[in-house]
């Protein structure tokens, strides 16, 4: 990491002043493109805030909620593992020296010249989760190390139910292992996933209580079975329940009850939204105001505005949390009336709406606004539809912890030349 690249200040700061230093300079510059600033302090506060609440449980970035090459550097200097999903994926973590045992290939569905750069480059655990998987393993990476990812029998309220398209059921369990050990497969683990942004603490006990009962057949089928991969789904807003610390209290008892320290299992999990959706705020334009009259056009009955930036830029994640998406003027408006409010990206597409029925004061052309928790499946999903400009992106530390990083990075390099030498 280039210290150029950051703006290291002497105190922490608000990402709200942030955003609006960026505002200022970016206007002084005489430039109005949308812009996004991110807290490294955020990302490295709520890395050690896991490792202190469950501290069992081995971290593997998500790379697929947020792959900023200074946020995914950053996690990288702190020891973190990670969850890759593809060929690039890949060779993004390997790219920054990240050893292979630090990374899992997550993804029940490979593409077969993945599965060959995967072991080209030595990272032998990926997860699968039926027969037609298990052929194309067998026959490109016969020695990579499974994962034998299953969907729980009860669900939960979560904004995403990836068991809908990803794990097998119980029944096909026994099936599925003992595939495996007709191949000469190695099974090593389970793993589950309770669905992106879970809504409950207790997806994570029913699950691992279940991971239990696949454990068990799958040492009865003659595998050595030490890997538990309690996946992602956790939240990443202050506002949000339930909190991590919520989670912790439940994922600690549960593999205190089903998997104690005792035996000896291993336990990764998966997060990627909790690290940096509120790491990240957005400043982002006016660049046009419609007014919605009453009938009989005495007085205003709704606002339209445009910014620019929008679902196909910045906000994708905008049209699946309508109640959560929190914006505010950059300008104090506080004694402004408000009123209630749609707002537009900018591109040409009618679908391009942030939010309906908000209640927002009255705004200009020109002024600018702040879109919080904005670092969730943003910059990953960000498309260049209409030719829409990308954010203008600034990165905040405070120099206490950007010391702390830049340490770390040292020592890495150190231990790295002390293994190759």
């Amino acid at each position: 990491m280039e210290d150029n690249n950051v703006l290291v200040v002497d105190v922490r700061r608000s990402r709200t002043e942030y955003v609006n230093w960026q505002v200022k300079y970016q206007t002084e510059l005489g430039l109005d493109d949308p812009l996004v600033v991110v807290d490294i302090d955020e990302v490295v506060e709520r890395y050690k805030n896991w490792h202190q609440l469950l501290p069992r449980v081995e971290l593997f970035y998500a790379l697929k909620c947020n792959n900023d090459e200074k946020i995914v550097s950053v996690l990288a200097s702190l020891g973190s593992s990670f969850d890759c999903a593809s060929k690039t994926e890949l060779q993004q973590i390997l790219d920054l020296g990240v050893d292979p045992s630090r990374i899992i290939y997550a993804n029940t569905c490979k593409q077969m010249s993945h599965i060959t750069y995967a072991k080209d480059h030595d990272v032998d655990l990926m997860t699968f989760d039926n027969e037609e998987e298990l052929v194309k393993i067998k026959m490109l990476y016969g020695s990579a190390r499974l994962l034998l990812r299953f969907r729980s029998k009860q669900t939960f309220k979560a904004m995403y139910q990836l068991g809908k398209k990803f794990g097998c059921v119980f029944e096909e369990v026994k099936d599925l292992f003992l595939s495996a050990k007709n191949k000469g497969l190695d099974i090593v683990g389970v793993s589950f996933h309770v669905g992106s942004n879970c809504m409950s603490a207790d997806a994570f006990s029913a699950s691992i209580k279940e991971a239990r009962m696949i454990f068990d057949i799958g040492i009865e089928a003659g595998f050595s079975m030490g890997i538990l991969d309690i996946g992602g789904g956790y939240r990443g807003r202050d506002a949000d329940l339930p909190t991590l610390e919520q989670n912790a209290e439940v994922i600690n008892k549960s593999l205190d009850e089903y998997f104690p320290e005792t035996d000896g299992v291993k336990v990764i999990a998966e997060p990627g939204r909790y690290l940096v959706e509120a790491a990240v705020s957005s400043g982002v334009n006016i660049i046009g105001r419609k007014d919605i009259y009453s009938e009989d056009k005495t007085d205003i009955d709704r606002i339209m505005y445009n910014l620019n930036d929008g679902l196909y830029g910045s906000f994708n994640w905008a049209s699946d949390m309508k109640d959560g998406f929190v914006m505010s003027p950059v300008l104090n408006k506080a004694k402004t009336d408000k009123y209630n409010s749609t707002v537009w990206g900018p591109t040409c597409c009618s679908t391009d709406c942030l939010a309906t029925d908000i209640m927002l004061p009255l705004m200009e052309v020109g002024d600018w606004v702040n879109i919080s928790d904005a670092g969730a499946y943003s910059f990953s999903l960000s498309t260049s539809f209409n030719s829409m400009p990308r954010p203008n992106v600034y990165y905040f530390c405070s120099r206490d912890t950007w010391t702390s990083v830049q340490h770390q990075i040292r020592e890495a390099e150190k231990a790295a030349t002390w293994c190759h030498s």
